[in-house]
């Protein structure tokens, strides 16, 4: 079979070397970045690993490519998904549904709230001083600081437990803050996080998994918000509680799309019920290498052609995926990545270039240069493999977080899962 790979930071560079490992014949087709200050990096991304051209140019040229299976590893270039749609090319991922529910946060919640799926309360600011004296108005509510526009890191989320220490908190840091654009604050929800994906062939439900993921770089809970630092996921059925109390409400919905892809939502189990997040339905960051690299039992090729021709027929193992982000302290091009070939089949490749036979880092995505993964019976025992693998990896500046099956920390997934399994969402 034949593939192109239409990136924009490259999240589906593994996908397409484990595509080309199969056999199949694999094109990497990038959108391209405005920022000159990496554009040298970014060039470097894939380099000697798998075939790449400038989207823009396999678009024009996209006849060339008629039989082959289009997939879009994170929504962006949303005008050429839908024009090759259109032209009956059998795409995966992207489009103008899946962009607007990841980057259109007001139509988004329209669209959940119309199925009884509704977030936290939020108040939308574009002053912090206005902030300010709403919170000193609310003094016995914690809020969580999200801006509309920016990096992951500048999300913010108080430490105290405490509802009035929580809220002080918050006045502190809206007194420090720089980002002059509009923001919410987001009533804090004491309460279990997850996530629940669902894949649909034609509009049916087929499959379902949950994620359970921690965001915080370091351990212990500590440091930035990354996109992910560590996740695990494991399959659920479609008929559990965590799925007909969230993405199960929209079975309708994707119905009526005909839609064939994955659909997902975040959300928050609380003693007040449960409480939207977000959808990110996009083919990156970790749950999706934890999947396919831990739990599918069919070749990738194979089970991506079969969702498009409406074959397909879960294949997963029972048990647990663990991923692991591992990433340098100062992303740097040009520094050796070494692994022996006892773990190759278990890392999945992110920021990484090869040259004269030697793969090195590409110093562009400094939130994971690749990504250790591991299958067990346990939460506990599917960590120890990732954590195998990660240390099997030697990189210049190699950091990753220990502590992924603890449960001293806030976000421990191995607490979080005896939750809900506790209040009969599994």
């Amino acid at each position: 079979m034949r593939f192109v790979v239409a990136t924009l930071h490259f999240a589906g560079l593994g996908f397409a070397i484990r595509l080309q490992d199969e056999g199949h014949e694999v094109l990497m087709a990038a959108a391209g970045i405005d920022d000159r200050r990496l554009e040298d990096r970014y060039q470097l991304v894939g380099t000697g690993l798998v075939a790449r051209q400038p989207l823009g140019d396999v678009m024009r040229d996209r006849a060339q490519w008629r039989d082959a299976i289009w997939i879009w590893d994170e929504n962006h270039s949303v005008g050429q998904n839908e024009l090759i749609r259109a032209e009956g090319y059998r795409v995966f991922g992207g489009g103008t549904y899946a962009d607007t529910m990841e980057h259109d946060r007001d139509a988004c919640l329209r669209l959940m709230g119309s199925y009884g799926l509704v977030p936290p309360p939020s108040h939308a600011f574009t002053d912090p001083a206005d902030a300010l004296r709403f919170l000193e108005e609310t003094p016995d509510a914690a809020f969580v600081y999200k801006p509309d526009v920016g990096e992951t890191f500048e999300t913010w989320l108080p430490q105290s437990d405490s509802a009035a220490e929580a809220n002080l908190e918050l006045r502190q840091h809206l007194r420090t803050i720089t980002n002059s654009g509009p923001f919410v604050l987001q009533e804090r929800k004491d309460g279990i996080e997850t996530n629940i994906e669902v894949w649909f062939v034609d509009g049916e439900p087929v499959f379902a998994f949950m994620a359970l993921e921690s965001k915080r770089k370091l351990t212990g809970d500590l440091g930035d918000f990354c996109g992910c630092a560590f996740d695990f996921t494991f399959v659920i059925p479609l008929e559990s509680k965590a799925v007909t109390e969230s993405v199960g409400r929209l079975f309708p919905e994707y119905r009526k799309m005909r839609y064939t892809g994955f659909g997902d939502a975040n959300f928050i189990v609380a003693r007040d019920g449960i409480w939207f997040f977000e959808k990110c339905e996009r083919f990156g960051y970790n749950a999706h290498p934890n999947l396919f690299w831990n739990l599918n039992r069919a070749p990738l090729g194979e089970t991506l052609a079969a969702l498009l021709d409406g074959s397909f027929r879960p294949d997963f193992a029972p048990g647990f995926g663990a991923s692991l982000s591992v990433y340098q302290d100062h992303p740097a091009p040009g520094k050796a990545v070494q692994f022996n070939e006892t773990v190759a089949r278990n890392i999945y490749l992110y920021d990484v270039y090869r040259q004269d036979g030697q793969l090195l880092s590409a110093g562009y995505y400094g939130e994971a240069l690749l990504i250790a993964c591991g299958f067990g019976y346990t939460i506990p025992t599917s960590w120890e493999a990732a954590l195998a693998v990660a240390s099997a990896v030697h990189v210049a500046g190699k950091s990753y977080r220990l502590d992924g099956a603890g449960t001293d920390f806030p976000t421990s997934p191995l607490r979080r899962y005896e939750a809900l399994d506790a209040m009969g969402y599994l």
